[in-house]
């Protein structure tokens, strides 16, 4: 009997600990919004997306993510101060997926030339269903809108698809 009882606590301290590194409640759920993303992606850096658009490397693939009601994306974008550089076109729909609020992961030192900094775009997964989301790496030179990046040049895209369910 005894030597059963201890199998049994370290099987359930593991089962403990792994949801505890995965991020998954008892209930398998989860948490949102403020906490650690269920998926978190980075869009390309800058280099490969301007190797991309001088035909240097092929186009990005789709990406394909898969969330449960509830739980959160998470994009990480870079953002410098370069002619060129990512700006979100389609949020997608807004009835499967809510924008949640970005947030800053890096920040540089004021006034400091070339730096830029990372923001997490996120969006919560509200209801099942599939929808696309959609980044440009645009010419900002090209741009006949300033707040409206599908007024820009289109140097290359990231579309990643989002299955809710």
């Amino acid at each position: 009997m005894r030597g059963r009882t201890v199998p049994t606590a370290v099987a359930a301290a593991l089962a403990v600990g792994l949801a505890a590194l995965t991020g998954c409640s008892s209930d398998g759920t989860g948490g949102s919004g403020g906490g650690h993303p269920a998926a978190l992606l980075a869009l390309p850096a800058d280099l490969d997306a301007e190797a991309v658009a001088g035909g240097k490397q092929p186009a990005f693939e789709p990406g394909e993510v898969r969330l449960a009601v509830g739980r959160t994306l998470g994009m990480d974008v870079r953002v410098a101060p370069l002619p060129h550089g990512w700006r979100l076109v389609d949020g997608g729909d807004t009835a499967l997926l809510r924008r949640d609020a970005d947030s800053k992961q890096s920040t540089c030192a004021p006034n400091t030339a070339g730096c830029g900094h990372t923001v997490r775009q996120s969006w919560t997964a509200t209801a099942a269903g599939s929808t696309t989301l959609t980044w440009r790496y645009v010419d900002f030179a090209t741009c006949t809108e300033p707040q409206n990046p599908a007024s820009c040049r289109t140097l290359a895209s990231k579309e990643v698809r989002v299955t809710v369910g």
